[in-house]
C-alpha cells in the first residue's frame, strides 16, 4: 500500500498544479478583459500635471503705474502664487516679455516654442496692464473733485507646441476715492491691498487666475 502511494504521489501532484495553473489563468485573462480597469499608460496620462510658464506683462502707459511696486513683474507672480495651489498645474515664471523686441504683437509659433522648450512649458500665458490711469472730475463750481481709477488687464494663452492662441481675455475694474497705492507697499502684499485700489487689483488677479487654471486644465 506504501509502494502504490508513493507511485501515484507525483501524477495527483501533476494534476493540482495544472489545475491550479489553468485557474489562475483564467483569471488573469477575467482581469485583462475587464472594461472597467483603465489602462496604465492613461491612468499615469491623466494624473501628469499641466506645466505652464507666465511671462513678464507689458505695461502700456509706464507713467501710469510709478506709484506701484514693479507691475510688470508683480501681477504674474502673484498669479503663478495662486496657481501654484492647484496640484494639476506646474507653474513656473519669466521675467522677459514674449517677445524678441520687447514690442507686445501677437508671438510667432517659433517664440512661442522657443520658450515652451526653455521653461519645460507647454502652455503659455502673456498679458499687458493696458490701462491704470487716473480721472478726475470737478463739480461745476470746482469745489470738489472725485478721483476714480481704471485697471485693464489683457491675457493671452497659448499652446507652445502648436503656436495656438488657445484664450484670450480681458479684465477691468475701476475704483473711486484714493486711488494712489504708494510704491513703498510691496505689490500684492497686506499693506498693498489694504489700499482701494491695491484691493481692486487683487480682485483681477484672483479673476486671471481663475481663467488660466481652468483654461489649462480643460485642454487634452
Amino acid at each position: 500500500m506504501v509502494f502504490i502511494n508513493s507511485f501515484l504521489a507525483p501524477m495527483v501532484n501533476r494534476v493540482v498544479l495544472l489545475l491550479v495553473g489553468a485557474f489562475f489563468t483564467a483569471h488573469s485573462h477575467a482581469q485583462m478583459a475587464d472594461p472597467g480597469l483603465p489602462p496604465v499608460s492613461a491612468t499615469v496620462m491623466s494624473a501628469q500635471p499641466r506645466a505652464l510658464v507666465l511671462t513678464g506683462f507689458a505695461v502700456n502707459q509706464p507713467v501710469q503705474v510709478l506709484d506701484i511696486d514693479d507691475i510688470a513683474q508683480g501681477f504674474p507672480r502673484e498669479v503663478a502664487r495662486r496657481l501654484l495651489k492647484n496640484r494639476q498645474l506646474q507653474v513656473r515664471t519669466s521675467p522677459n516679455l514674449l517677445s524678441v523686441d520687447w514690442q507686445q504683437d501677437a508671438p510667432t509659433a517659433s517664440l512661442l516654442s522657443q520658450v515652451g522648450v526653455a521653461y519645460g512649458s507647454q502652455f503659455i500665458v502673456a498679458g499687458e496692464i493696458r490701462n491704470a490711469g487716473t480721472k478726475t472730475d470737478t463739480n461745476l463750481f470746482g469745489l470738489t473733485q472725485k478721483k476714480t481709477r481704471a485697471i485693464e488687464v489683457d491675457i493671452r494663452i497659448y499652446d507652445a507646441r502648436t503656436g495656438q492662441l488657445i484664450a484670450a481675455q480681458d479684465f477691468s475694474k475701476v475704483v473711486t476715492g484714493d486711488v494712489a497705492i504708494g510704491r513703498e507697499h510691496v505689490f500684492g502684499g497686506a499693506a498693498f491691498v489694504a489700499t482701494a485700489y491695491g484691493k481692486a487689483i487683487n480682485e483681477v488677479l484672483d479673476q486671471v487666475a481663475e481663467l488660466v487654471s481652468a483654461t489649462i486644465i480643460a485642454q487634452r
